[in-house]
This record gives C-alpha cells, sequence and structure tokens, in this order.
C-alpha cells in the first residue's frame, strides 16, 4: 500500500541506464565490443561540444524526433535550453537536469552528465508533468478570474473613503466590506496555494490510523457552526472499523470541507450526520445532509475548481470539494455524490478508505 513516487522511479531508471551505459565502456576497454544501448528504458544520447550527437538509442529517437543514429540536433523548440545545460555542464562540470514543457500535451524531462568528450544525455517524456503544468495553468487563471471581483470592490470602497462628504455610517460600512472582501482574498489564495500542492503530484506520508478518532475531531469542530444555524451535527459508527491508511491531517481537512458544505447549503431544522461504516475494502465513510439538494446537472462539475453552481448561497471559492477529491485521490478513493431536489431532498457524499491490513 505504500505509494512509491514516480521521482524515484524515474531516478532508478536513469541509474540503470547510466550503469548500462558504463558497463558497456568497461566491456568495450577489456574486449574492443561495443555495448549496445538499445534495451535502455529511457533515452540515451552522447554529445558532443558543437551539439552533434555521436550515439542515440531507439527511445531517444523516438523522443526527440531524431532520424538516425548519429546526426546534429534539430532546431526544436527544446534546442536552446539543451545548449545552455551543456554550457552549464561544460562550466561547472555537473550536471544538470531540466523539466521542458511542449505542445501536444508533453513534457521532457532530461539529465545531463559530463564525459570528457563533450556530454551524455538521459531523457523520458513526461506527461504527468505536462498534467502538472496544466493543472496549475488552470488554478492560476481561475484564481485570475476569481479575483477581478474583489478586488473592483476593493477599488471602489477605497475611492468611497477618500470622497469628503462620506458620512460616519458609510464610512464604517466601506470598512467592513474592505475586511470582508480582504479576507476572501487571502482564503482563496491559500485554498488555491493547498490545491496546487495536492496536485503536484508529492504522495502524502500515509500511516495506519483510526478514521473515527479523525471524523469525531472535525465533527467536535464544526458542531458549534451547525448548532448556531440550528442544523443537528452528529456521528455514526457501525460496529468495530479496521485501521485504515491515511494522513490524518488531510482526512481531517476533507471531513471539515464535506460539513462546511452541507453546513452551508442546509436550511435550519436540516439535518447533517457522518456515517463510518466497515466494508471489505476497508472503511465506508459517508456524509449526508437533509438540506435541498443539488440540481442534477451540476453534479458532473461539482468537483472542478471555481465551480460554484448557480446558489445564491455560494460565498465560498468553489474550491473545497476539488480540494476533497485531491485528498482522497492520494489515499486511493473516490469522491461519489448523491442528491435529490425534490421529495426528501438531501446530498449524500461518500468514499471508501482502504484498509491498513498487515503484512
Amino acid at each position: 500500500m505504500w505509494a512509491i513516487e514516480l521521482r524515484w522511479v524515474v531516478v532508478l531508471l536513469v541509474l540503470y541506464t547510466a550503469a548500462v551505459f558504463l558497463i558497456g565502456r568497461w566491456h568495450a576497454r577489456r574486449s574492443g565490443f561495443r555495448f549496445p544501448m538499445d534495451p535502455a528504458p529511457l533515452g540515451f544520447l552522447r554529445l558532443s561540444p558543437d551539439l552533434r550527437y555521436m550515439e542515440a538509442n531507439p527511445a531517444a529517437q523516438q523522443i526527440l524526433g531524431l532520424n538516425a543514429p548519429q546526426g546534429r540536433l534539430p532546431e526544436a523548440s527544446w534546442h536552446a535550453w539543451l545548449e545552455e545545460d551543456l554550457q552549464a555542464v561544460r562550466t561547472t562540470g555537473v550536471g544538470r537536469s531540466r523539466l521542458v514543457p511542449l505542445t501536444g500535451e508533453r513534457a521532457l524531462r532530461w539529465w545531463v552528465v559530463p564525459e570528457p568528450s563533450g556530454a551524455l544525455l538521459f531523457v523520458i517524456e513526461d506527461r504527468a508533468a505536462y498534467s502538472g503544468f496544466q493543472s496549475l495553468r488552470r488554478l492560476v487563471a481561475g484564481l485570475a478570474h476569481e479575483l477581478r471581483t474583489p478586488l473592483a470592490t476593493l477599488l471602489t470602497h477605497l475611492q468611497v473613503l477618500q470622497l469628503p462628504t462620506v458620512t460616519p455610517e458609510i464610512r464604517a460600512q466601506s470598512l467592513r466590506i474592505l475586511e470582508e472582501e480582504t479576507r476572501r482574498m487571502i482564503r482563496m489564495v491559500h485554498a488555491v496555494l493547498d490545491l496546487g500542492q495536492l496536485s503536484s503530484g508529492e504522495p502524502l506520508a500515509l500511516r495506519p490510523l483510526s478514521i473515527a478518532v479523525v471524523a469525531e475531531a472535525a465533527v467536535a469542530e464544526k458542531l458549534p457552526e451547525a448548532q448556531a444555524r440550528q442544523q443537528s451535527l452528529s456521528l455514526e459508527i457501525e460496529k468495530e472499523l479496521p485501521p485504515v491508511w491515511g494522513d490524518a491531517d488531510r482526512l481531517k481537512q476533507a471531513f471539515l470541507n464535506l460539513l462546511d458544505n452541507a453546513i452551508r447549503y442546509s436550511r435550519p431544522g436540516d439535518r447533517i450526520a457522518v456515517i463510518l461504516r466497515p466494508v471489505p475494502e476497508g472503511v465506508q465513510c459517508e456524509v449526508i445532509d437533509t438540506g435541498p439538494g443539488i440540481p442534477p446537472e451540476h453534479l458532473p462539475y461539482i468537483t472542478e475548481p471555481f465551480y460554484r453552481g448557480e446558489a445564491p448561497e455560494a460565498t465560498g471559492a468553489g474550491l473545497g470539494l476539488a480540494i476533497v477529491a485531491e485528498i482522497l485521490r492520494h489515499h486511493h478513493a473516490h469522491l461519489e455524490l448523491e442528491s435529490r431536489t425534490e421529495g426528501e431532498t438531501g446530498t449524500c457524499v461518500r468514499f471508501v478508505l482502504p484498509a491498513a491490513k498487515e503484512a
């Protein structure tokens, strides 16, 4: 169950390829036979100082679009970056790595290593990194869009405060709105940074834990808010629960976000419950409310960043469920939503955390 970082897999591949090359050079000195680099699991090139390559294995030819195992590097979009890295390697004598975004949902990750006759280049195609770039771009674009309204509000009330005829009541109201909008922007920026960190690919440190303890802490924290809105909030645990793999802080954050949504959109007199029950895979967690429900046309998009539907009560940043979905992805779990807007209305959010089985 322990998560294996993709970057360590890549490092092992690089080390393997480097070992193949070094063994080949040693073997060549001993026997005069050139050890082939063709079977290496990632791209390999031997480069001269004038940006010619004396050797390129099939993987490198495919990744970089080379037409032959020897020749001059093409004038591609990554050419200038590689030339810069080669110059740095020649100057410092220290290897260098770079992640290069390309078009067409592609990205390259390479490592340049110095050698007496030039340099060695190890390269892979890293689609996961490209996906990370695209996610970051969408987050930044969404944040810029969402900040326009509060920034315009701030500017308006700053101009009001400069009017010589402004009354004390209007001044106090403008100052209150300035504070509210500033806090809103701070929350939004923090949420975007949090979502960006979760989306970066860095795995969480998962350990066996009691999900009941985590859920109890989240419910206790949100109980006063629910009571202030005249809503009931309860925790129900069915039978004895096995330990699960998890990051306690992140799972508590997921429960808090789900409860925050349930409390915000429920009405006075509605009921909210966190239900935990054992299932063959581990522990099923549900957050159920009897609120007005979510229209079915919004359900497919509810976990997208900045999506808030058309509810007039939607005062949040629209990032809470996106963060929950990312937290659950790190826990090998999937967020499921069911909602009813007619009859017995309400929403049920469900996920299953894998059990921490003994080895």
